[in-house]
């Protein structure tokens, strides 16, 4: 394989990689220092788990942490976006499309992720536990495939 392939390859693999490990150091508290981003990524899992645990009654807080896991992802989802713009010009045709598909399946995960938070929000009683877990398992999924998205790249 020639370089002219490889190397797009390789910058994007680089970007993608810088992004997925300082993306939740950026959306951190910002008037603290910033927090090395397996602190980070701990947290984030920790919000996922502590909404796995909420009962009704604890809705309001349950709500508060996927909207802050909704914030991580769409923070996450435009920084792709802007590297793949940043580095189009540099990028073989294969990689463009791959790209172009990568970022339509994730952003078609983030629209199932935020339905499920707007079930969360809407739920009655009787349903919460399932539409809880429904909103867990599609926000685990999305990680998951950024995670391979940033193992293809």
């Amino acid at each position: 394989m020639n370089i002219r392939v490889l190397l797009p390859a390789a910058i994007f693999g680089a970007i993608f990689a810088v992004l997925w490990i300082t993306g939740p150091v950026s959306c951190a508290d910002r008037s603290s220092p910033a927090k090395p981003s397996a602190d980070v990524e701990r947290e984030v899992e920790e919000a996922a788990e502590a909404i796995r645990d909420y009962s009704i009654e604890q809705r309001d807080e349950a709500l508060r942490q996927g909207r802050k896991a909704m914030d991580d992802i769409d923070s996450r989802i435009i920084r792709f976006r802007e590297q793949i713009s940043e580095h189009w010009n540099e990028m073989e045709p294969e990689m463009r499309s791959q790209a172009r598909e990568t970022l339509k399946a994730l952003q078609q995960q983030r629209s199932e992720v935020a339905r499920r938070l707007d079930e969360l929000r809407t739920s009655s009683a009787r349903a919460w536990e399932e539409v809880k877990q429904g909103f867990v398992r599609s926000y685990e999924d999305l990680r998951r495939s950024f995670e391979r998205a940033g193992e293809t790249y």
